[in-house]
């Protein structure tokens, strides 16, 4: 693994960040990391990745991400602030990666507090991302997801197979207040031949 800095107003790596580590093996071809915070998921996979394209809203998150990368010497990223796919246009990638704000709350006051607030139900920004996939997934892709038992699973799960994807859980982790899980999301081929 890389050596990963912590920087003031992006969230930095955690128990989360190392359950979706755990998918970066399956980095191929064109890789996005949606959410890239210090850009810990990013720099792993642009080791078997062909490119990297990291994106956060988060401008710190921008930046960070991209003096790690420096820190690190790794040259096939590219850096988007973007909220979710808005400036991607029609890209589309054969690996997304994505530990998105997930904890049910109120209206965000700092960067961290963003990179954290999904919304009332914990899950509006997953869901917008599953909604969007589509568009941005390649017919073979796969997307790695990191969810959260405090955010309505069942609404998101429904929102996959709604979007004519299906998944499987992966891994998960417990915590004495809940479970975090890390999803494979991939096109339901038996509804989209």
């Amino acid at each position: 693994m890389f050596s990963i800095k912590e920087f003031e107003n992006v969230y930095p790596p955690s128990e989360d960040s190392m359950l979706l580590l755990r998918a970066v093996k399956y980095a191929k071809g064109e890789v996005l990391d949606m959410f890239t915070g210090s850009g810990i998921i990013a720099i792993n996979a642009a080791k078997t990745a062909h490119n990297v394209t990291a994106v956060d809203i988060n401008p710190f998150a921008i930046d960070a991400a991209r003096k790690n990368s420096k820190i690190n010497g790794i040259k096939n990223i590219k850096f988007i602030k973007s909220d979710l796919f808005s400036e991607l246009e029609n890209k589309k990638f054969d690996v997304i990666y994505a530990n998105p704000p997930y904890l049910p709350g109120k209206k965000a006051k700092d960067w961290i507090d963003y990179a954290l607030n999904g919304g009332k139900d914990g899950n509006e920004i997953i869901l917008r991302l599953i909604h969007n996939l589509g568009k941005h997934l390649k017919k073979e892709g796969v997307a790695f997801i990191i969810i959260s038992s405090l955010s309505d699973t069942e609404k998101v799960y429904k929102e996959i197979r709604r979007s004519k994807f299906s998944f499987r859980k992966l891994y998960s982790i417990n915590f004495f207040f809940e479970e975090l899980f890390l999803i494979k999301v991939y096109y339901d081929k038996s509804r989209n031949s």
